[in-house]
């Protein structure tokens, strides 16, 4: 067979196997519902509304920036009412200047318009502030009123302390937190070679 004939055969095989592929792609996308292929194409998970990648959501209020959130991503509910969140980071500054950052694997946020008012955050919630780090199950947090809530386990450890204890209320802009029953605290004294560098 000469290389023309190859050529020619080849072509012929291609151009029928895209005519194939297209009307499998027209006869598939025919038969499917309008809804199937809208989750489809924006990659949509059911009773969402919208799903966004590096979601970056900045809270104002009088002009000032309270927080800012950011997240791997996001999922609207189709009632525009709460937005559920994967790899959520919450960053503030405390009313002394000091940095307060969130972090939880899952929040759910419920929305009034475009503001915030309040955040369920689950999967082991980290909060750093300052020189301590406050970790949880899960917490609640409520951003009108600066507060957080977390009902289980509590663990804060910073600067020689560690405080364990149930049932936690506290303001993470002034840093004022408060452990609710089986509380325990472990002060471990500074060596004195720390004791002398910081000298």
């Amino acid at each position: 067979m000469s290389p023309k004939k190859i050529a020619k055969a080849l072509a012929g095989f291609g151009a029928a196997a895209l005519i194939i592929l297209l009307i499998a792609t027209v006869w598939i996308v025919r038969h499917r519902s309008a809804a199937q292929v809208l989750e489809t194409a924006a990659g949509l998970v059911p009773g969402t509304l919208l799903r966004a990648h590096n979601f970056h959501w900045t809270q104002m209020k009088a002009g000032e920036r309270q927080w800012v959130l950011t997240a791997d991503e996001a999922d609207y509910t189709a009632d525009k009412t709460t937005l559920k969140l994967t790899g959520a980071v919450v960053t503030m500054v405390s009313s002394d200047g000091k940095p307060v950052v969130v972090n939880a694997p899952h929040a759910d946020l419920t929305l009034n318009g475009n503001h915030v008012t309040r955040a369920y955050l689950t999967g082991g919630t980290i909060i750093h502030f300052g020189d301590y780090v406050l970790t949880t199950d899960s917490a609640t947090f409520m951003p009108d009123e600066d507060k957080v809530e977390a009902p289980g386990f509590v663990t804060l450890v910073g600067e020689g302390l560690k405080v364990t204890g149930v049932g936690l209320s506290g303001h993470p802009k002034t840093r004022v937190f408060q452990l609710n029953t089986q509380v325990e605290t472990v002060v471990t004294p500074k060596k004195d070679s720390e004791k002398s560098k910081q000298s």
